[in-house]
């Protein structure tokens, strides 16, 4: 690899400049120079000189590899270039276009080359149009000539909202950003932990908001194929080997777990009921999903993991806020703007599946993983919202399961 320095420069006619080139090979090799118009520029080792208004590429080539400047041979020199803002202070996600006047008027070359120190943190276009991707501070430059300007940028996190991309290392923002790796979209924000005891208890800082995956399982699947051998709730196991965990079987009260966002406690503790060996013959088989999903997508570790969610988690994914018993949306349904705002975000990022989407066309469902009697658990309808109950034994490609986590 070969690199000139600088990149790009401002030549007098008449004047020279010297160039460096920085080789990054092994063993020997010849450093040579050369100028592609000469008639406009020459270089003598790395040594530019001017010698008619015009522009001239000076390139540096060794061992097989080149690198190269862009010089500019101009009468009259730019003197100075001042950016309009000295400090910017943006909030993640926002847009500004900063301008640059270069002086004297009459100079020869006046484009502006704009670039950033950190493009990770603010990113900014040929037009000064600056993105602000993630917090933190950058600064901006905008060349002309051999003259600098800089504009410090400060970049504040913004306000968690739905619809927010969350991503692998814990971050989330509102635009998509191919610097990391999305996992998720927000879908709720607020603090689960204050209705979840067991995850306030192991993820205590598990208080902004709720992640839907980006995929499912696809292949549609029973809740419990075998309920009807194993002639029982759940509950009732939980409630004998699990106790330190809230009951994972629902009345269809107001004030019943119906309409808690508990699901990280029903599956802890069905994780447990599908791990004791007495239980392999009924197993819970969106649970066994929602572990092998761990694998596949790892979540950061400030987050709760992935989980199967409660039917009210669902309704939140599927309707938003609903101050009233979802069962109640069995019959009526509800508006599904929620889930409309996610699957735009979703569909923004390659290989994601929409809520929903995995068969267009056809009555779709997700389960939860709250059981209401030995026979039947809650089920979400992505058309309008509605959660009935579905024998748990339902299946097909439009029983699906979708994984959540807390962060």
């Amino acid at each position: 690899m070969v690199t000139v320095n600088p990149a790009t420069c401002e030549v007098l006619i008449g004047e020279s400049i010297t160039l460096e080139a920085v080789v990054d090979a092994k063993g020997s090799y010849t450093l040579e120079w050369i100028s592609t118009n000469e008639d406009v520029a020459t270089v003598d080792n790395g040594t530019v000189t001017g010698l008619a208004s015009g522009t001239a590429i000076v390139m540096a080539q060794a061992g097989g590899k080149t690198g190269s400047c862009t010089v500019s041979v101009v009468g009259v020199p730019v003197e100075s270039v001042a950016i309009d803002q000295m400090e910017l202070y943006m909030t993640e996600g926002d847009i500004f276009t900063l301008r640059a006047t270069v002086l004297p008027e009459n100079a020869d070359n006046k484009s502006v080359t704009w670039s950033s120190s950190d493009e990770n943190i603010a990113s900014v276009n040929g037009s000064g149009t600056v993105t602000a991707n993630r917090p933190g501070d950058c600064v901006i430059y905008a060349k002309a000539g051999n003259v600098i300007a800089e504009c410090a940028v400060s970049i504040d996190k913004r306000a968690l909202a739905i619809g927010d991309y969350y991503y692998s290392d814990g971050t989330w923002s509102a635009q998509l950003d191919e610097g990391r790796t999305p996992i998720g979209v927000v879908f709720y924000v607020g603090d689960v932990t204050a209705f979840d005891p067991a995850l306030k208890n192991e993820h205590p800082n598990c208080t902004h908001g709720l992640v839907v995956s980006l995929t499912e399982h696809e292949q549609g699947t029973a809740w419990q194929s075998n309920y009807e051998s194993y002639a029982s709730t759940i509950g009732m196991w939980c409630d004998a080997f699990a106790p330190q965990y809230e009951p994972v079987t629902s009345g269809y009260e107001l004030e019943d777990n119906l309409n808690r966002p508990i699901g990280y406690n029903n599956t802890k503790a069905m994780e447990l009921f599908n791990a004791a060996e007495d239980n392999a013959e009924w197993q819970i088989e969106p649970i066994n999903f929602v572990v092998d999903y761990r694998t596949k997508v790892p979540a950061p570790e400030a987050s709760s993991d992935w989980y199967l969610p409660s039917a009210k988690e669902l309704s939140l994914l599927m309707s938003g806020e609903y101050d009233k018993n979802i069962w109640d949306i069995r019959d009526t349904g509800a508006t599904v703007e929620n889930l409309k705002e996610v699957n735009k975000k979703i569909a923004k990022v390659e290989g994601a599946l929409g809520l929903g989407q995995a068969l267009p066309g056809v009555l779709f469902f997700y389960w939860s993983s709250t059981e209401v009697s030995w026979e039947y658990a809650i089920c979400v309808v992505t058309y309008n919202g509605q959660t009935p109950q579905a024998l748990k034994k339902e299946t097909g490609l439009n029983f699906n399961v979708r994984p959540i986590l807390a962060f």
